[in-house]
């Protein structure tokens, strides 16, 4: 007899156990789900969900430019003359009694003045105007004066006679010379004064006294001398 062997299968046991979880899970979502709508805490997660707004832009309305003022016209203003009234000058007439806001009043006697006395002032003496210098008519010379004839005077032809008016001092000094008469060029009257001044004159005596005197001197140049 042959003997028959049996062999079973091999069961999955993995498949069961998943079912179990996947089960389980929904049931627990369910007992949440119930849990929550007892509680209220599914409406108040809604109410904490943001809301939607709604915005809407409004245009501004536009503005209406309004027209520019008219202009106003000018009136022309018209000068009025006020007349100045004319006020007559009136003097007020203002009669004072002869009797009232008279004083009399007394005079002193007057006071007695002292005699007068005479000063007696002594004046000084004037001072003697001082003499003027005695005008002679000729003159000597202890060195005679030799003037130096100007080149550019010989250049130029010029010639002629210079009278001097000198004051001679009590030496026999000029200390002053004026020219009394001109030659007609003024280089020929300077170089005149220049040899004047280096004269040496005679002192004028009288009385034995030697006085400051003014004398008349002529100096002549010529080409030919």
């Amino acid at each position: 007899m042959s003997a028959l062997t049996l062999q079973q299968a091999p069961q999955d046991f993995t498949a069961p156990k998943s079912r179990i979880l996947s089960l389980a899970a929904i049931v627990a979502a369910h007992l949440a789900l119930f849990y929550a709508l007892q509680h209220g805490l599914l409406t108040h997660a809604v109410q904490m969900l943001p809301k939607e707004v709604v915005m809407t832009f409004v245009e501004p309305p536009a503005v209406k430019s309004e027209p520019p003022p008219k202009p106003v016209p000018l009136k022309k203003l018209t000068t009025v003359q006020v007349p100045v009234p004319v006020v007559p000058h009136i003097v007020p007439a203002v009669e004072i009694p002869a009797d009232v806001h008279q004083i009399t009043t007394q005079a002193a006697p007057p006071a007695p003045q002292p005699a007068p006395v005479a000063a007696k002032v002594e004046t000084a003496p004037a001072p003697a105007a001082p003499a003027q210098p005695k005008q002679i008519s000729a003159v000597e010379y202890v060195r005679a004066p030799q003037a130096d004839y100007p080149a550019m005077s010989r250049r130029m032809g010029e010639e002629g006679k210079v009278t001097l008016r000198v004051l001679v001092n009590e030496k026999g000094q000029a200390e002053k010379v004026d020219v009394q008469k001109s030659s007609g060029s003024n280089r020929l009257d300077e170089a005149a004064k220049v040899a004047i001044l280096r004269a040496i004159f005679k002192p004028y005596l009288e009385d034995g006294k030697a006085l400051t005197v003014i004398a008349t001197a002529t100096i002549s140049f010529s080409l030919s001398s």
